[in-house]
């Protein structure tokens, strides 16, 4: 595995994500394959090239993040026609991350 890179380790928990793809208008509703302080892994139905900035609403039950992240990789799913992506945050305000931290911890 490429965990060795990771500042962060990741919780394998699924929750609904808006997802809108920075600068335009474009959504799209997923959810989160596994999440952590540092970012997430969503999937998607279209390619999200390297690098792209979106602003994403994790569903955390109780508590709606709102934040910023950017495309680190992705990569075609193997049995499906989805793709899986992972999501480096960029932009978190500090409540946001006091809460996220005792949902992933």
């Amino acid at each position: 595995m490429k965990d060795d890179k990771r500042k962060n380790s990741r919780s394998p928990i699924s929750f609904p994500i808006e997802c809108n793809i920075l600068p335009g208008k474009d959504y799209f509703y997923t959810v989160t394959k596994d999440l952590s302080m540092g970012g997430v892994r969503i999937l998607s139905d279209e390619f999200l090239p390297k690098n792209n900035c979106l602003k994403l609403n994790i569903n955390l039950i109780d508590k709606v993040l709102g934040l910023k992240a950017k495309v680190v990789w992705c990569n075609k799913e193997r049995v499906s026609d989805r793709y899986s992506a992972g999501l480096e945050f960029v932009e978190m305000p500090e409540d946001n991350k006091k809460y996220l931290n005792s949902v992933v911890d």
